[in-house]
C-alpha cells in the first residue's frame, strides 16, 4: 500500500484526505490544530505546523511516505519542496516553491521571461512607498509579497487611504515586506493545470467573481468560463508561459490571470491545487477530471487518470460573506440539502459566533455548490438557492 503524507487537514484539505483513502492509500496528516476536522479521516495524525520545516522532516524519516502533498494552500509548498528535494519525491524544486509563494521573485521570474504582468515595486519602508506610488499612475494595488486568501489586499484610489494601504498590507506580511502594482482593470479568471515531465496540461478555465474595492475577495467561481474562444486560447497560452517561468515541471498549479484591455495578465501563480473548492468540486463535477487523484498519484509515481473533458457540465460556487455581529441563526432548509443539483452545502460559523468584518477569504461563513448544463446556469442556481439559506446576524 503506497503511504502519503497530506499537509493540513481543514475542510479545505478533507477532499484530497478522503480521495487518498478512496484509491486506496495510507494517509498521514499533519495539522496544528488538534480539532482539524480532516483528521478523523486519516489513518494517522500529527499535530505540527505544515511550516514547520524540521519537524516535518522528523514525521518523513519516521514514516518514509512515497509521496507529501497540500492543496489549496501556499505557504507549506516552501516545506513540501524542500523534503522533496531531501528525501527525492515527486515534488517540485525549493527554487520554484519559493517563486511561487514570494510575489515579488514570482514577478521577476515571470518579467524575465516576457509573460505579461502590471507594473510593480518592491517596498519595506514609507520611504519606497512614497518613491513607488509616484512612479505608478492611477490606482493602484498594494500587498504583501508573502500572503494569500486576499489578506493584505488593498486598492488604493484616494489620497487619504495611502496610510492605510500601507498599514494593512505590512500588517499581513510575515517578512514586512509588500508589493505596490498598478491596478488592472478587467475580468478576473483561474486556470487549473497539471504539469507532467515539464509539459503543461490546461485542465479548466475559471471565471471568478469578487467583492470588488477595497479587498477584492473572492466570492463565486465557475466552470467552465464564458470567455470568447479567442480569449481562452490567449489565457491558455500565457498560463503555460507562466509555469514554464517557474519551472513548475510536475505537479498542480492555480494560475490568476486578469484579462485587460491590453490582454491577458498574470496575477498570482500558486503551484499547487487550487482552493475554493475549484478544483476539489468545481474540475471534477463540469469536465469529469479528479484532479485530486491525479495529483496524488503523481505524488507517489503511480499511472495517472484520465485528463480529457469527458462530461461538459458547469459547476459553481458561492459563498456567505461575514459581516459584524453575532450569528444568531445559521439554518439549510433540507430542500436545499436534498435538492439533486447541490453538490455540497454547508456552515463554516456556528451560532452564537462572534463574526467580523468580510476582509480575506477567511471571512466567510458558508458555501453552496451546484451543478448544471452550463456554469451561468449553476451559478443562477447558486444565487437562487443561497437565499434560502437563514442567516440572521445580531449587531
Amino acid at each position: 500500500m503506497k503511504k502519503v503524507i497530506i499537509l493540513g487537514a481543514s475542510f479545505l484539505q478533507v477532499p484530497i484526505i478522503k480521495t487518498a483513502k478512496r484509491i486506496g492509500y495510507h494517509v498521514i496528516v499533519a495539522d496544528m490544530n488538534p480539532e482539524a476536522e480532516g483528521f478523523e479521516f486519516a489513518d494517522k495524525k500529527y499535530v505540527v505546523s505544515t511550516i514547520d520545516t524540521d519537524a516535518l522532516i522528523e514525521i518523513v524519516e519516521k514514516e518514509k511516505p512515497d509521496g507529501i502533498v497540500t492543496a489549496a494552500t501556499d505557504m507549506p509548498m516552501r516545506s513540501i519542496a524542500y523534503i522533496g528535494e531531501k528525501f527525492n519525491l515527486n515534488t517540485i524544486s525549493y527554487e520554484t516553491a519559493l517563486k511561487a509563494t514570494d510575489k515579488f521573485k514570482m514577478r521577476e521570474s515571470l518579467k524575465k521571461n516576457n509573460v505579461p504582468i502590471p507594473e510593480y515595486y518592491l517596498v519595506s519602508n514609507r520611504e519606497d512607498y512614497k518613491i513607488a506610488l509616484a512612479k505608478i499612475k492611477g490606482k493602484k494595488i498594494v500587498k504583501p509579497v508573502d500572503s494569500s486568501g486576499s489578506r493584505g489586499i488593498f486598492l488604493l484610489e484616494k489620497h487619504d487611504d495611502i496610510e492605510v494601504a500601507f498599514k494593512h498590507a505590512i500588517e499581513n506580511s510575515k517578512t514586512k515586506t509588500i508589493l505596490v502594482e498598478e491596478y488592472m482593470e478587467g475580468d478576473e479568471v483561474s486556470v487549473e493545470t497539471l504539469s507532467i515531465e515539464g509539459e503543461t496540461h490546461v485542465l479548466a478555465i475559471t471565471d471568478k467573481l469578487t467583492t470588488g474595492v477595497p479587498h477584492f475577495i473572492e466570492h463565486a467561481h465557475k466552470i467552465q468560463s464564458n470567455k470568447k474562444d479567442s480569449i481562452k486560447e490567449e489565457i491558455t497560452k500565457i498560463a503555460i508561459q507562466a509555469n514554464k517561468a517557474l519551472s513548475i515541471n510536475n505537479g498542480p498549479s492555480h494560475t490568476e490571470i486578469m484579462v485587460t484591455p491590453e490582454g491577458p495578465k498574470i496575477v498570482e501563480i500558486g503551484a499547487r491545487l487550487g482552493g475554493d473548492f475549484i478544483t476539489s468540486h468545481l474540475v471534477k463535477y463540469a469536465t469529469g477530471i479528479d484532479i485530486l487523484e491525479a495529483h496524488l498519484k503523481q505524488s507517489v509515481k503511480d499511472p495517472l487518470n484520465n485528463l480529457e473533458n469527458n462530461l461538459n457540465k458547469g459547476c459553481a460556487v458561492r459563498f456567505i460573506q461575514s459581516k459584524p455581529g453575532v450569528l444568531k441563526k445559521a439554518q439549510i432548509p433540507k430542500r436545499i440539502s436534498n435538492h439533486p443539483q447541490v453538490i455540497e452545502v454547508g456552515l463554516t460559523a456556528n451560532e452564537g459566533t462572534k463574526l467580523g468584518e468580510a476582509n480575506s477569504s477567511t471571512s466567510r461563513i458558508g458555501h453552496i455548490i451546484c451543478q448544471a448544463e452550463n456554469s451561468t446556469l449553476a451559478l443562477e442556481l447558486c444565487d437562487e438557492l443561497i437565499k434560502e439559506i437563514k442567516i440572521e446576524i445580531e449587531n
